[in-house]
């Protein structure tokens, strides 16, 4: 039995403490942070973990400097400590990285007033990171030969954070962490709706005669079957699907969402520089340029829009390239051609609920670009239910000890009030490790085609599970080969993502815990030697049909189709 259906018939076996719907950065932190505190967690999403929202974002972990110019300073604040928080709690996955900014002549500020702000930024962080540097034209110029300062009146350069693995990846590892400390977590599992009712105290576990519990009605998205899950608290992180959610389950709540398209696209590499160039598009908007290993990402937009469900048009993608064209200086201007891979999600902005009445009119007048990313938790006591609303990475360590606090004043009982429930290891157990890895010559392994050395990459991506990969390199050398040619995944990787990632889809695989599909072409992912061996790997008998209903749209292969025929012929391995 593998990870995913051994959770899944765990699922209705008892009353959890809390479940939460959506494993998203919320969900997932919310997860972490009550499990390590000695909850008892179950975690569902209706796609896999960071399947939608949590995938699209810029990479960044910033303190929001562009909230400065609407006033919203106890905001930047916040986020800036957030950011400070997670490079001293991630010093390998989170990293400052300086924004290389350039202003044009005409703009509403002059760069000597912005690098005030930038000051203003620095102080805000505690003086944290690397201080503010104004730049001239010619500076810029002398420095990055790239950017076209034909129209530049100078500029300047500040720091903030990015995350050096993609988005979903870091979502993961925080799902990862809930389950090593007892979670039940299981993607493609959708809420059907939940009611409360009443259990007596033997079946509830307390010594009141009797108590209300959440009964969720449940669907695994795959094989369609139903079961209920119960819990004392439910919490809904649902994300951009945070108030149909609500509204299926009859809650009532001070805060609603509104939705931002952004979307990215991922090029060529444009500089070797190791800094995010920041302009202002002609929107108005921060747009960047941000490295991505031997890639780069461009963008974003700023649409607002009615659903969560959005997609990349072709009007999108010629304000992106043409922004960059005029700002840079190619030998040859980007088109559609050079476009590698996109993103495109919703920002799910977080404002007070008005009355249908007002509604549209109040929202229709919103300057989209002021909306922040702060979030909010609305909690309904007499219910023990709480929606989590907005928010970004660089809060979520915020968003997880909230959770953790309104658990216990709704009468969950937390065993371990105090632990630290994120970050990386001990420092000592990252010195163990790279001790091990030199004592074997792990680096030696190191494809010529990466970027990084092998022990820092499989120490970022996976900590103290990375001791685990060592022991198998250490047996059979063969497990430190990369195995699809053009990634720089190992085949021990492989396996290792089989046991304990609960991998569906080879797109689970491909686009959220590697960014294979975010740096590769997708033709050359198809035909890269050892992806087939990779599909064996992950799916068994099933890797052709995996294979095929990733990269053939005329194929007809569904999730569910394929995961019966798994259930009816192919026995599953350990977990």
């Amino acid at each position: 039995m593998n990870l995913r259906d051994s959770n899944l018939a765990k699922l209705p076996d008892r009353v959890f403490d809390a479940l939460i719907i959506g494993g998203g950065i919320n969900g997932a932190v919310a997860a972490a942070a009550l499990s390590g505190k000695g909850a008892s967690v179950a975690l569902i999403d209706q796609r896999d973990f960071a399947g939608f929202t949590s995938q699209q974002s810029s990479n960044l972990a910033w303190g929001g400097i562009k909230y400065l110019e609407s006033g919203d300073y106890g905001l930047v604040r916040k986020l800036c400590l957030s950011r400070n928080h997670l490079i001293d709690s991630y010093p390998s996955r989170v990293q400052e990285i300086r924004f290389f900014t350039t202003i044009d002549k005409g703009f509403r500020f002059s760069p000597w007033f912005l690098w005030i702000g930038t000051w203003v930024y620095w102080l805000f962080g505690n003086g944290y990171t690397r201080i503010p540097r104004l730049m001239s034209k010619g500076q810029i110029r002398h420095e990055e030969p790239v950017v076209n300062t034909s129209k530049a009146a100078g500029g300047f350069e500040y720091s903030d954070a990015y995350l050096h693995d993609n988005d979903s990846r870091f979502v993961f590892q925080f799902v990862r962490a809930a389950m090593d400390r007892g979670t039940i977590a299981a993607n493609y599992v959708e809420s059907l709706g939940s009611r409360r009712e009443e259990i007596g105290r033997e079946e509830m576990g307390t010594e009141r005669d009797k108590d209300a519990i959440w009964i969720t009605e449940a669907r695994d998205t795959l094989s369609g079957e139903t079961f209920q899950i119960r819990s004392k608290i439910l919490i809904n992180a649902a994300g951009p699907f945070a108030d149909g959610l609500n509204q299926r389950n009859g809650e009532q709540t001070a805060h609603q969402h509104l939705f931002s398209k952004g979307i990215h696209l991922i090029v060529p590499q444009i500089t070797p520089q190791q800094h995010i160039l920041t302009f202002f598009a002609d929107d108005g908007r921060l747009f960047f340029v941000i490295p991505m290993g031997v890639r780069t990402c461009i963008g974003t937009t700023d649409t607002p829009v009615a659903s969560p469900f959005t997609e990349v048009t072709d009007e999108d993608r010629d304000f992106v390239l043409e922004n960059i064209n005029k700002r840079l200086e190619l030998a040859k201007p980007l088109t559609r051609a050079d476009i590698i891979a996109e993103r495109c999600g919703v920002r799910p902005l977080v404002v007070q609920r008005t009355s249908n009445a007002t509604s549209d009119a109040a929202e229709g007048a919103r300057d989209w670009m002021q909306l922040s990313r702060k979030h909010a938790i609305d909690v309904d006591s007499a219910r023990a239910h709480l929606s989590i609303f907005g928010g970004k990475l660089t809060d979520c360590v915020n968003v997880g000890n909230e959770v953790a606090e309104i658990a216990t004043q709704l009468g969950v009982t937390l065993p371990h009030p105090h632990y630290r429930w994120y970050g990386e290891p001990h420092r000592s157990v990252y010195q163990e490790y790279m001790h091990q890895a030199r004592l074997m010559d792990l680096d030696s392994y190191t494809s010529p085609d990466s970027i990084e050395p092998l022990s820092s990459r499989l120490w970022r991506r996976y900590d103290q599970q990375a001791f685990e990969l060592l022991a198998q390199i250490r047996e059979d050398p063969r497990q430190a080969e990369v195995l699809i040619k053009g990634t720089d995944y190992t085949r021990c990787e492989i396996q290792l993502a089989k046991r304990q990632e609960m991998i569906v889809t080879l797109e689970d695989f491909l686009r959220r815990r590697s960014k294979i599909a975010l740096v590769v072409p997708r033709q050359t992912i198809q035909q890269a030697e050892g992806l087939m061996e990779a599909c064996e790997i992950l799916f068994g008998d099933q890797a052709q049909a995996r294979y095929d209903e990733y990269f053939c749209e005329d194929c007809g292969v569904t999730p569910a189709q394929s995961r019966q025929t798994t259930d009816e012929t192919e026995p599953q391995g350990a977990a």
